[in-house]
């Protein structure tokens, strides 16, 4: 077996993220070497992108039973209405808001905030919620045989956490949908700027395994941003994300098509 497929997931980590001109022996590789290092690669995304930022919110609010015993103000839900205290506010992650205010008769679209991909907005009469850009009211007279207070949620705990682990899945998937597809467009694009002195261009399918290494480092970096709190303004960063993972493809490819190209 050729000795570049022996390299392990950490050597194609190297590789993949400070090593472009070495991509060749990433091509080498056989297509289970692929998978294993974007599973794993995947799941540390993952990481650090949703567990990490959870976990620091979980720990401080002290646990499911802390916030909602002693944090969440005294609530109750009967007859199709809610009816709380006083307002509460928090986010998780800087990606999930949750908003509740039996104050206000009802939210409606224009109270959401662009700032967070998901929502949950809790009103005296609707419950408005905004999931991967799709929005849902529902009025809470449409569950008014509900009765729900803050001891009850305690006893929801078991199934929140198995909602939580469905949610961290499909969160996986759809990173790993979104990066696929990136890395497609980048392959492709990248692909018709570089060719060799014959004319002879990269295979589809060598330009998407080259993109989708390529993307790795700037991948890694813009879910480190956002663990650490935007460092680094959003715009910026998925700025810098692209212009590095091209440069990456780029000089890949000019290395895979011309033996010495120019320095």
């Amino acid at each position: 077996m050729n000795q570049q497929n022996q390299i392990g997931l950490l050597g194609q980590f190297k590789i993949a993220c400070f090593q472009p001109r070495k991509y060749k022996t990433l091509l080498e590789k056989k297509t289970a070497g692929h998978i294993r290092y974007f599973v794993v690669f995947f799941l540390f995304l993952m990481l650090i992108n949703a567990i990490v930022p959870f976990a620091a919110w979980y720990l401080s609010v002290g646990g499911f039973e802390n916030l909602f015993l002693n944090r969440v103000p005294e609530f109750k839900l009967e007859n199709g209405t809610m009816i709380m205290e006083s307002p509460i506010s928090f986010d998780i992650g800087g990606v999930l808001q949750v908003k509740v205010n039996s104050d206000k008769e009802s939210f409606d679209a224009k109270d959401f905030d662009e700032l967070y991909q998901e929502e949950f907005l809790i009103s005296k009469n609707n419950i408005m919620i905004k999931v991967g850009g799709q929005m849902t009211n529902v009025e809470l007279s449409s569950i008014k045989d509900m009765t729900m207070t803050n001891q009850d949620l305690v006893e929801l705990i078991p199934y929140i956490d198995g909602m939580l682990v469905i949610y961290f899945l499909m969160s996986l998937l759809s990173e790993m949908i979104q990066y696929i597809i990136m890395a497609l467009a980048f392959g492709l694009f990248c692909r018709a700027g570089v060719k060799a002195k014959d004319g002879r261009f990269l295979s589809i399918k060598e330009a998407f395994i080259i993109s989708m290494y390529a993307k790795s480092l700037f991948a890694i970096v813009s879910g480190l941003n956002f663990c650490l709190g935007y460092l680094i303004s959003s715009f910026w960063m998925m700025m810098i994300s692209v212009a590095g993972t091209i440069d990456y493809i780029y000089r890949a490819e000019l290395w895979l098509l011309q033996p010495e190209p120019g320095k």
